[in-house]
Parts: structure tokens; sequence; C-alpha cells
């Protein structure tokens, strides 16, 4: 068979594109490491003037597999991106993408249909907690399966590895 060179031009104008969309997904690259808020998640427990729990929930995409590097990067992550609450508790959690947690997520609060972060757990990779009081912070980090099993968890006060 014979393909002329414009046909086989037009060929490769039409592969070339449909074979860079699948590199990309939502415009992010898929081995670029990002985290950013999920929207419509924050909770404040508490009046203010009183002892507040503020809650914030984050993404990260193509998180690293390496423990050590997971609870370095949010630890660089928070650095980068303070959060304060007077009088309160401070409890940041880091979740992965998966087909159940997709990047584009929000709670649905709909009278059929529930789907809120706690039913979400499998996807919860790193942890920071600390407070006015005490103001150490405390991160876990975990290795899981794709089904959520834990594999390996590590536990970080500060920069010091705990048991």
């Amino acid at each position: 068979m014979k393909v002329s060179s414009k046909a086989l031009g037009l060929i490769i104008a039409f592969l070339v594109p449909l074979s860079l969309i699948g590199c990309t997904e939502g415009g992010e690259s898929r081995g670029e490491t990002k985290i950013f808020e999920i929207a419509n998640t924050e909770e404040v427990v508490g009046k203010k003037g009183e002892v507040l729990t503020l809650r914030k929930h984050y993404m990260i995409l193509n998180p690293p597999r390496d423990l050590t590097d997971l609870k370095d990067l949010v630890e660089g992550y928070v650095k980068n991106h303070p959060v304060e609450s007077e009088n309160g508790f401070l409890h940041l959690s880091f979740y992965r993408e998966s087909d159940d947690l997709p990047r584009d997520w929000q709670p649905d609060e709909t009278y059929m249909n529930t789907d809120r972060l706690e039913h979400h757990k499998s996807d919860l990779i790193a942890s920071i907690s600390w407070s006015d009081t005490k103001p150490q912070k405390e991160y876990d980090v975990y290795d899981k399966s794709e089904e959520g099993e834990i594999l390996k968890r590590m536990r970080f006060i500060e920069d010091r590895l705990v048991e």
C-alpha cells in the first residue's frame, strides 16, 4: 500500500497531539508533585475567643513513595504556606489522588448520596498536628496499598522519628 506524503503528514498531525493528550490530565503533568487545598473542606470547631480546632485537607498529586521524602514534602509545604489559628489545635490531612478521590473531588451532601472526606481514609497518606500549647508539630506518614491497607507508618515529632 502506497501512502502519499500529504496523507502521512495528516496522520502525524493527528497522532502527535493525541499522544500528548495522554501525557497530561487536567493540565497537570503526571510526573509533577503538587499540593493544593481541597476546596470546601475546611472545618472550624468551637467559638471565636474560645479554644478552636481547625482542620484543613489537601491533595498531593504524585506523592513520593519514600516516607521520609513525603514527610519533608508536607513539612516544606506548611513552611511555605503557613496555617495559623489563635487558641487552637490544628490538624492538616494530606490525601493521594485515586479513582475514589480524584483531584476535582468535592464533598456531596445530597439527599441520597453522601460523600465526605471521612469516607476516603484509605487515601490519607500524611497528617500534621500541633497546637498553641504544644507547638511541636507531629507528623504521621503512611505507605498504603491501592486498597488503603497500611503497609508502613512513620511518626515524627519535628525531625525526630518516634516509634
